[in-house]
């Protein structure tokens, strides 16, 4: 004979959809509590029909012993003794189910208010994240008009496990990739007054190698000679007066044969600010250098004292490199003028080599800043500068980068120049009247490269390392196939 189930129905619980964009997902709560914490089965307590069955067994015992019993009287003092066990039985039922059902209700108003406590804090932290990262600007870039194809356009695991050896070939034509190591280009724009198009004097390929687990920041020198796409020849920075970020890195792309993912560009200000927002930052430098601050404040009508920071003042001791340097504490505005230091007549020594390594001490010490932050302060900056940085990272890359921010922060940081200074005269020449390069009708100095399949080579393997195939293993390779071809 069958039970009929006479149970209202359960109604399905639906999560509510994606936001796929975004990289957010929300809950429905009643779904997350019953996956995640389910409640107590009703088996692990006496169910309704339990109870009630032992307030009943007395009266069945009474019943039982009146059949069997041969006197009324007995039988009467049986039936009144049972009925006063059935009274005690059921109060004792009372009392069971009064202590017992509050005690229940109890822990499971405690795990609702606790799980109704995460979900809160959760729901706010993906609300507060969202909005952070939504305030940063975010502006695409049309596709390359080199010609050229890219295989990823950012750190792909999946991809990475099909290659493990992740070669790649600076001579087949295609842009270098590698799915471990993901290529930010990093533009340092002034925008000056009445100027609708910014300049780019920095420009760095700061690179996420999780296959060799380091940090690499490539300044590629401005004055560099170098195809423009639809423009001709001319320098590198004059690709982002021309059409900006995304001219430029297409002309990376082009010139150098690296596959750049990502891009991102801060102001001046936004600059400042990261400084600032950081509570500033110390940096070695030499008496020059702190003239150098000192004087560009003055001039610029910053501050009212001729000597804002007072060499007198500080310790000086000589670093790795033999020269005498003093630890100094900068704030935003007199950080930028470090990193925009190429040196002045009388003041201080340097040149466009020297402003990129510094422009990189810089960020090192930043990001060796960031390795001791908190995530407090990490959002903090994203939150004031957010609405100062341009960058084609999606919200849900940037919550991917968040997310392994602290793994990537513990990893080594390596940095030079392309070409580096000690590679004149192999690498790379200046024009001259020898050498002469002409831009708009007038002779120009600019840096020309002798070959640039050796500059690639030299770059690609900065980057990837010894994933790149070297031209005589390419050489010896080939040989070893057109040998095999002949002996079969």
């Amino acid at each position: 004979m069958s039970v009929e189930n006479n149970e209202p129905r359960k109604k399905p619980v639906k999560a509510m959809p994606d936001d796929d964009d975004d990289g957010v997902v929300f809950y429905d709560n009643k779904k997350d509590i019953s996956s995640k914490t389910p409640l107590p089965q009703k088996s692990a307590n006496p169910s309704k029909k339990a109870r009630h069955a032992s307030v009943k067994d007395p009266d069945k015992a009474a019943s039982k012993n009146n059949v069997k019993g041969s006197s009324k009287d007995k039988s009467n003092n049986k039936s009144s003794k049972d009925k006063g066990k059935s009274t005690d039985s059921g109060k004792d039922s009372k009392k069971d189910k009064s202590t017992k059902l509050p005690r229940y209700r109890f822990v499971i108003n405690i795990i609702a208010s606790v799980l109704s406590v995460l979900f809160l804090v959760a729901g706010t932290g993906l609300i507060v994240a969202y909005t952070y990262f939504h305030r940063i600007n975010y502006q695409d870039i049309p596709k390359e008009t080199s010609g050229q194809e890219s295989k990823t356009s950012f750190i792909n695991s999946e991809a990475a496990e099909s290659n493990p050896t992740g070669e790649v070939n600076t001579y087949d034509g295609e842009l270098l990739n590698d799915p471990m190591v993901l290529n930010i280009m990093l533009f340092g724009e002034d925008t000056r007054k009445g100027s609708s198009t910014g300049n780019s004097d920095t420009m760095m390929i700061f690179s996420i190698d999780t296959r060799h687990k380091k940090l690499k920041l490539l300044s590629l020198m401005r004055d560099t000679f170098v195809d423009i796409p639809g423009y001709g020849e001319n320098r590198l920075n004059a690709a982002y007066a021309y059409g900006g970020a995304a001219l430029t890195v297409s002309t990376v792309q082009k010139n150098y044969g690296i596959k750049i993912d990502r891009y991102a560009v801060v102001d001046f200000n936004s600059f400042k600010k990261i400084i600032e927002t950081l509570g500033g930052i110390d940096v070695e430098l030499s008496s020059e250098e702190i003239d150098y601050i000192n004087w560009q404040s003055w001039t610029n009508n910053q501050v009212d004292t001729r000597y804002e920071l007072d060499v007198n003042n500080y310790n000086f001791y000589e670093n790795a490199d033999g020269n005498s340097v003093a630890m100094v504490h900068l704030n935003g505005r007199q950080a930028l003028w470090h990193a925009r230091n190429r040196g002045q007549d009388g003041i201080c020594s340097g040149d466009d080599y020297v402003r990129t390594q510094r422009q990189r001490q810089v960020i090192n010490v930043i990001i060796d800043r960031l390795k001791n932050s908190d995530i407090t302060t990490v959002m903090s900056i994203i939150y004031e500068i957010g609405p100062m940085i341009t960058t084609n990272v999606k919200t849900s890359e940037i919550t991917s980068l968040a997310t392994n921010i602290t793994t990537y922060l513990q990893y080594d940081m390596e940095s030079k120049s392309a070409p580096m200074r000690d590679e004149f005269g192999t690498v790379y020449y200046f024009s001259d009247e020898n050498h002469p390069v002409y831009i708009n009708g007038a002779m120009s100095s600019v840096i020309l490269i002798y070959d640039w399949d050796d500059f690639r080579q030299r770059i690609a393997e900065f980057i990837y390392e010894e994933q790149v195939a070297r031209p005589e293993e390419e050489e010896t390779t080939d040989e070893a196939a057109d040998s095999t071809s002949e002996a079969a």
